[in-house]
């Protein structure tokens, strides 16, 4: 009972959570310019790959390591946490750097604000796994709900007194900046009760190249090839186009609340298996989530796009249904790569996600110039395909590790 309450706490706050900013992409898409609407889509792009490139794989092996030694939760958080934040502010620099270099100078500072807000929610979300370690994802679930609706409101005041894209990025960085103050003092505080770390057995810097960096390429590479499609669209259809596409996938990726919940929940039962049977159950309830929602997502296309964005953004319905017939694979991909990370297959998934992203590329190279928006569409279809069939071999042929028998 405790399980389930869990992860339909978790699932209601991803609910909101991901309502909020779908809110606020509506409500930008209706009162920004196109070319502002566009350049909401790259900051917001630029920013998640920010944070997807600043954790190199610490949150999951936050997480990893929490829920298989509990009693060292609190020493775990403080020798990591000092790494996250000093990666992020590399990422600031770097993202600086390259917009000065493109000479970008007309857009840069919203695009460095977005950057920023999200930098900051990336902190928070790594503290988010040093929760779900310790399956207290009731913590973290109450967060989420008051950072997401704090950034709508103060996304959809600032586009009602003035709907420039400036304005937009600099009243959506406040909350996730309050929040990761608040969530890291928490957090310290919970450590200590956690009990005392037994002596490390290897340096941080050992730890972090054999068991964190695989964990963060892989991720990297995941991000590259499920967004690339973004900066593809970017320079070979324009901003507007972009602004078509992402629209759409927003849709897609608010509807990806579900798996990340119950994944979210179950981590620690994943990272303690001794066998594959929960993996099998979550895949199972994933697949028919998955298969539900994009006949109803399929079906709709045709009226929900420009119920939600207005008559201008019908183009983008056959992007919308072939992403609908993608989203199955997207749920069963979750429970997939969870549990190839939690049994040590952390180098396999790098190495799974790098031939993802250069198949990707491939299609994308083709199709886009071909297809437009359809082209990116179908080019994510096809890369979720082959990451199903990757992680399901390479799971086939991984035992459990040691370290999960015996706590199982």
């Amino acid at each position: 009972m405790r399980t389930a309450a869990l992860v339909a706490y978790r699932a209601a706050s991803d609910v909101v959570g991901k309502a909020a900013f779908f809110v606020v992409t509506i409500v930008a898409a209706r009162r920004l310019s196109s070319e502002g609407f566009g350049v909401f889509a790259l900051g917001t792009t630029i920013g998640w790959m920010a944070v997807v490139a600043s954790d190199c794989g610490l949150q999951m092996h936050l997480a990893r390591a929490v829920a298989r030694v509990p009693d060292a939760a609190g020493y775990e958080l403080r020798k990591w946490l000092r790494v996250r934040i000093a990666l992020a502010g590399a990422a600031l620099v770097v993202v600086a750097i390259s917009l000065a270099a493109l000479d970008a100078s007309r857009h840069a500072p919203a695009i460095m604000l977005f950057v920023l807000g999200y930098l900051a929610a990336g902190l928070v979300e790594f503290v988010h796994y040093f929760y779900r370690g310790l399956s207290r994802t009731d913590i973290e679930s109450t967060l989420t709900l008051w950072q997401r609706v704090g950034t709508l409101a103060a996304a959809c005041i600032a586009l009602w007194l003035r709907p420039e894209v400036a304005t937009l990025a600099a009243a959506m960085v406040v909350p996730p900046l309050a929040t990761a103050v608040y969530t890291v003092r928490l957090a310290a505080g919970m450590g200590p009760s956690t009990g005392s770390p037994a002596p490390p057995v290897q340096s941080p810097l050992s730890e972090f190249v054999r068991d964190v960096a695989p964990v963060g390429a892989g991720i990297l590479l995941s991000a590259l090839y499920f967004r690339i499609d973004v900066f593809l669209l970017e320079a070979w259809q324009g901003t507007e186009t972009v602004g078509l596409y992402n629209s759409v996938f927003r849709v897609v990726e608010a509807l990806r609340l579900f798996p990340a919940a119950l994944l979210a929940v179950m981590l620690p039962r994943l990272v303690r298996a001794a066998n594959p049977r929960p993996l099998v159950r979550m895949a199972a309830a994933l697949t028919a989530f998955g298969i539900l929602v994009a006949a109803a997502l399929w079906l709709a296309a045709d009226r929900l796009v420009p119920a939600l964005y207005g008559p201008s953004f019908a183009d983008a319905v056959p992007a919308l249904q072939v992403l609908a017939a993608a989203f199955p694979l997207m749920s069963l991909n979750y429970a997939l790569t969870y549990q190839l990370i939690a049994w040590n297959g952390h180098r396999a998934y790098a190495a799974l996600c790098l031939a993802a992203l250069v198949f990707n590329v491939a299609l994308n190279a083709r199709w886009i110039p071909a297809m437009s928006l359809n082209g990116a569409a179908w080019s994510t279809l096809a890369t979720e395909a082959l990451l199903t069939a990757g992680c399901a071999g390479l799971l086939a042929r991984r035992p459990a590790p040691a370290a999960a028998m015996a706590t199982t």
